[in-house]
């Protein structure tokens, strides 16, 4: 605490200082409080347009005015009235109570930024307190601020509108008779208690004149017609800026519709570390020229398919500038090693999409070819789901049934029975990919296809089964 001298001591030494004042000897010294460490706090939420869903930051600033330095600093906060303010864990960084504390020099003043939101609806704004301690703190009246957090209230509301648009020229702009009218528009979002619908009009125009705010609004479109590709949502952050009033809604023709694609291998049957050759067809049907076009060919087999090096690919690579004008076509020649993993799969081959850099959904094509090879027994079980919860449980095997495996064009390959368990054993069967059939009234309720690997890369199957 600050002290204070009596009013007959102030007087005595007004006197005095006189005296010596006059008599040139010294000057008078000011009134100041406690030698040792003082903390002073200010608080505020900054600048901003928060909403009650936010983690709404208050910034502290903590200065120590004292002539000594100050340890263990450490804050606390805590709601004084209205809703409840929860802290974000570990926001007090070392000021937490749980740590040793920050240290200030004599003079030094830092600001922390902490964080947190507001719990439940209850109407009205927090009033948080937040207080700082040091030991042998010289003044503990300036180390408390009480801080309003007020964000938007909830029941404000914003515009959002704007104009929707099919690029036929693809250049990005809206032209006339681009205009997307008829569209189903819809704006949602968390809190929301139902959607909001309007339809574009004419000028493919359509507006929302009282969206409640919110952290996460979503507009998106039904009844998209000719195959445009709208963008799946457009996000929004409604804080009562009014930054959606004037959105632009650009639609875009798949790019599988005017680039077609096509992959052949030379050979049908390859073995480990022979060298394949893929020739890739690249069409551009459309009437305008293509450009920013690549290949991403994944390996659709786990380390199996063919590795074509990138500089084959040209400007279709990596460099991701291809072209193609209106009507073209073009042959790519490309070769690569089968590899040595292929033998336990059976199959080599070439998946890739093509796609554009300002381009939506482009084609995707394959080609294969079998690697003979390794031979396993093919494990699987055969199942029915009884109780509809859409995996095998215990008394669901289909036991003691004839299946069979066959080859694509129904040759038989091998045939079984199902042990009690409805597991079915297939042994030594070349690896590759098989058509499971069943005796008696049952039909496999998806693909009937089963892909046979060998260890230590093959795995159990599982073929679900319904009644014809």
């Amino acid at each position: 605490m600050r002290r204070t001298l009596s009013g007959r001591s102030v007087r005595a030494a007004g006197a005095l200082t006189m005296v010596f004042t006059l008599a040139g000897t010294m000057t008078a010294v000011p009134a100041h409080a406690d030698p040792g460490p003082n903390i002073k706090i200010t608080a505020a939420v900054p600048a901003g347009s928060w909403l009650r869903q936010d983690h709404i930051p208050i910034d502290l600033t903590i200065t120590n005015i004292g002539d000594a330095r100050a340890t263990e600093v450490k804050a606390t906060g805590s709601t004084y009235s209205g809703p409840y303010y929860g802290f974000d864990l570990n926001t007090w960084g070392d000021l937490d109570t749980n740590g040793s504390g920050a240290s200030f020099e004599a003079g030094e003043s830092r600001t922390y930024r902490v964080t947190g939101y507001i719990w439940g609806a209850e109407a009205g704004n927090p009033l948080v307190r937040i207080d700082v301690s040091a030991p042998g703190d010289s003044d503990y009246s300036d180390n408390r601020a009480d801080v309003p957090v007020n964000p938007i209230p909830p029941e404000t509301t914003e515009r959002v509108a704007g104009q929707v648009y099919g690029d036929k020229n693809r250049d990005g702009l809206l032209s006339p008779g681009e205009e997307l009218a008829g569209l189903k528009t819809l704006v949602g979002g968390p809190g929301l208690p139902q959607e909001l619908s309007v339809v574009t009009d004419a000028a493919g125009r359509f507006s929302f004149d009282a969206v409640p705010v919110g952290a996460i609004r979503i507009v998106y479109f039904h009844n998209v017609p000719d195959g445009w590709l709208l963008p799946e949502s457009t996000m929004m952050r409604l804080d009562g800026s009014g930054k959606y009033e004037a959105l632009s809604i650009r639609g875009q023709q798949p790019l599988e519709k005017d680039l077609q694609a096509e992959i052949k291998l030379n050979k049908a049957r390859y073995a480990p570390g022979e060298t394949a050759k893929a020739t890739v067809t690249l069409t551009n049907s459309g009437a305008l020229p293509l450009s920013g076009l690549y290949a991403n060919c994944e390996d659709q087999g786990s380390g199996i398919d063919l590795k074509i090096p990138q500089d084959q690919w040209g400007d279709f690579g990596s460099a991701k500038e291809g072209k193609l004008a209106a009507g073209q076509r073009l042959v790519l020649t490309l070769t690569g090693q089968v590899p040595e993993k292929a033998l336990y799969f059976g199959k080599t081959g070439l998946s890739c999409t093509f796609g554009g850099k300002t381009y939506p959904r482009g084609p995707w094509t394959s080609a294969e070819a079998k690697v003979p090879g390794k031979r396993a027994d093919a494990r699987g079980l055969a199942w029915v789901d009884k109780n509809h919860n859409y995996q095998p449980d215990e008394g669901e095997g289909l036991a003691n049934t004839i299946v069979t495996l066959s080859t694509k064009d129904k040759r038989l390959v091998s045939l079984t029975k199902t042990d009690a368990k409805g597991y079915a054993t297939f042994p030594g069967v070349a690896v590759g990919d098989y058509v499971f059939g069943v005796a008696g009234p049952w039909k496999a309720v998806h693909d009937s296809t089963i892909h046979h690997v060998a260890p230590p890369y093959g795995w159990e199957w599982w073929m679900q089964l319904e009644p014809r």
